[in-house]
């Protein structure tokens, strides 16, 4: 799979711990070798209220989430929030 990494995710991910950058390391690493989002073994879900045909998934990474757009066979790397903020951020800080 394709994946696309955004200037707001690095922004995001400069100010997380180093074991958080690891992790997300091999999460794009495994993203990278799937042929889709289901095969990629990552946790995933559906981002509610969404408009029709969009495609914002969050992927849990521990107490972090990872905002991705899905349009196969591209993943767009949006953000990396803590556990409570990516409700609120993502995906309307997109729009």
């Amino acid at each position: 799979m394709e994946v696309i990494i955004t200037r707001s995710f690095l922004k995001d991910l400069k100010t997380k711990p180093k074991a958080v950058v690891q992790a997300v390391e091999k999460l794009i690493s495994q993203l990278e070798a799937a042929k889709n989002l289901e095969q990629s073994g990552a946790d995933y879900r559906k981002m509610e209220a969404q408009k029709k045909g969009e495609g914002y998934y969050r992927i849990r990474l521990g107490d972090w989430r990872v905002g991705v757009e899905y349009i196969h066979p591209k993943i767009i790397v949006i953000r990396i929030l803590a556990r409570g903020e990516v409700y609120k951020y993502f995906p309307s800080a997109v729009i």
